[in-house]
């Protein structure tokens, strides 16, 4: 049996062992034996131990550690980004297999991969011991295809719209940097296929917020057949609710190219609820600039069918588009269309089929029909409303 030595707190420690006598010693008895001592630690190996004070208030002022990409408050902001857009209810596609979780993976794993190299560069313009109050950007990408059309054109056309809006909260909390080529300058009910294509880089930010209004200014450059041309953009939305329930925008906008000179665009609109999920609009625009001969115009009526969720439903569209250069006005085309726009996979992937009538003028306004079907996907943020 072995027998463990007792501490100070043992039953027989309080005992004081009897002396050997001369005989014993004599004998050879063995001596008793020796008491085990603990040795203390010599005083230079001894571990340091930086007091938790200071250990905490030199991790506080560590930059790198708050800015890091992979922060938790960053990780967390992404992830619920992300949840927002999982919601499968509404969509066309709702089975989960091994690839529709490969593409949530891979999804996922895009958002966070754009965001953190946006807020890579933005933390560049910061102090290592300013706090940082991180923001999250959005990426939106849109492809389309037509058949049919004009008789100048392709009776096949593919296009491909992409827009980032990234924040940039270290260089000004307001300030956003975009990259798109969305074609800003067109009137607004004008053939997306038909619209602009040229690649643009700017920044802008919003002045301020009066009576529901705002007002924005930016600038950047606009790639026009590979050169790159100096812009700068002030435009002011306002919208007021009147007494019945509609709801008047008014979106005044003017801008400045190296090249062509000034411009200046007004949509002016009006949308009523006229039922459940049903709304009426007329819309006028007008544009102009010293690169275009006289003034184009736009009258738009519009009808709505909603369904549950954002974007979803019917639009019924018929628009004119004449044209006033000096005092003759010249009638340059005319549409009808009607666009169903659904989700196709949870909140972040839609699909819209547009069946179109056009009566051009370069036809001798004869019919051209045509089909569009367009695919958007996001990269966080929402899809954006019909109406």
């Amino acid at each position: 049996m072995t027998l463990a030595l007792a501490g100070p707190g043992c039953a027989h420690a309080g005992k004081t062992p009897a002396k050997d006598s001369p005989a014993k010693k004599a004998a050879g008895a063995p001596p008793a034996a020796k008491k085990k001592v603990a040795k203390k630690p010599a005083p230079q190996q001894t571990a340091k131990k930086t007091p938790p004070a200071k250990k905490k208030a030199k991790s506080a002022a560590a930059g790198p550690l708050k800015l890091d990409p992979d922060n938790v408050l960053v990780r967390k902001l992404q992830s619920k980004e992300l949840k927002a857009q999982r919601g499968k209810k509404e969509s066309f596609i709702q089975r989960q297999n091994r690839f529709t979780r490969w593409v949530d993976d891979a999804h996922d794993r895009c958002y966070r991969w754009m965001d953190n190299a946006v807020r890579r560069v933005d933390t560049r313009w910061l102090a290592e011991d300013a706090p940082y109050d991180p923001e999250l950007s959005t990426f939106k990408l849109r492809i389309m295809a037509r058949e049919g059309g004009r008789s100048r054109e392709k009776d096949f056309d593919f296009k491909v719209r992409f827009r980032a809006d990234m924040a940039m909260p270290g260089l000004e909390r307001k300030l956003h940097l975009y990259l798109d080529n969305a074609g800003r300058d067109e009137l607004p009910g004008l053939d997306p296929m038909k619209q602009e294509s040229d690649t643009r880089l700017g920044l802008r930010t919003m002045l301020r917020t009066v009576h529901d209004s705002q007002l924005e200014v930016g600038g950047g450059l606009r790639w026009r057949e590979a050169n790159p041309v100096v812009y700068t953009a002030l435009e002011w939305r306002w919208q007021r609710e009147d007494e019945s329930g509609g709801r008047l925008c008014l979106n005044p906008r003017g801008v400045y190219y190296s090249d062509e000179g000034f411009g200046q665009q007004i949509t002016l609109s009006w949308t009523k609820p006229v039922g459940e999920r049903k709304l009426f609009q007329i819309r006028t625009a007008e544009r102009s600039s010293e690169g275009l001969d006289g003034v184009e115009f736009e009258q738009s009526f519009r009808f709505a069918w909603l369904r549950s969720g954002r974007g979803r439903g019917w639009v019924a569209q018929a628009s004119v588009f004449p044209h006033l250069t000096s005092s003759d006005w010249v009638w340059d085309d005319s549409l009808l269309n009607i666009t169903w726009r659904d989700a196709l996979y949870r909140k972040w992937i839609y699909y819209t089929i547009t069946p179109q009538i056009q009566f051009p003028k370069e036809d001798r306004y004869q019919a051209r029909p045509s089909i569009r079907i367009g695919l958007e996907i996001l990269f966080g943020g929402k899809i954006g409303d019909l109406m």
